[in-house]
């Protein structure tokens, strides 16, 4: 039987669970959005917008950086972006 280490596989898969993260995820892909930018784009509101962002940055899956007065946020690489194109196929409508 083949081993495995995947450590951050379990965080990758928690934060999946939540749909508005799963948005962000997929709304970020390869590129690096502001959180207003994410707001138009996805119809979130400032507070859940916030505390999705939070959650996916202290899981790892999202970087945060400031560029003087704005924040924008991208995702940690291409693993997340494959793992997260199945789940937003199967089961989002655009």
């Amino acid at each position: 039987m083949a081993r495995y280490h995947a450590p951050a596989g379990p965080e990758l898969l928690r934060s999946l669970s939540h749909p508005l993260r799963l948005l962000v995820l997929r709304a970020l892909g390869d590129e690096e959005r502001s959180v207003d930018e994410l707001r138009d784009l996805l119809d979130i509101d400032q507070v859940p917008m916030s505390q999705q962002l939070m959650r996916l940055s202290a899981g790892g899956l999202v970087d945060a950086r400031r560029k003087g007065r704005r924040s924008t946020n991208g995702s940690r690489g291409r693993r997340c972006s494959r793992v997260i194109g199945a789940p937003h196929s199967a089961f989002c409508l655009n």
